[in-house]
């Protein structure tokens, strides 16, 4: 491999391939550098948390509604029957 730098900031500026390595080909045949399937790994694991948290979310929105009316009819049936019991 050639290196090019200059010579007076030989040791800040390296360009060499083992500056810039690159991961081993991905399953669809493509090459990237290591740090980026790192980070795209990362990214989709945050997005596949995200929508978990949301589906989480969202049932127990629904939990709470079908809660909520079971209590609302149970309030119902409570004061039909009381009033049922007050006028016989």
């Amino acid at each position: 491999m050639l290196t090019l730098f200059d010579a007076a900031q030989a040791s800040a500026r390296p360009t060499d391939a083992a500056a810039f390595q690159q991961a081993p080909p991905n399953l669809s045949g493509g090459r990237g550098f290591a740090a980026d399937d790192g980070d795209d790994e990362a990214q989709l694991q945050q997005q596949l948390a995200q929508q978990q948290l949301q589906q989480s979310m969202q049932q127990a929105e629904q939990q709470n509604e079908q809660a909520q009316q079971q209590f609302e009819q149970s309030m119902q049936q409570a004061q039909l029957t009381e009033q049922q019991a007050n006028n016989p």
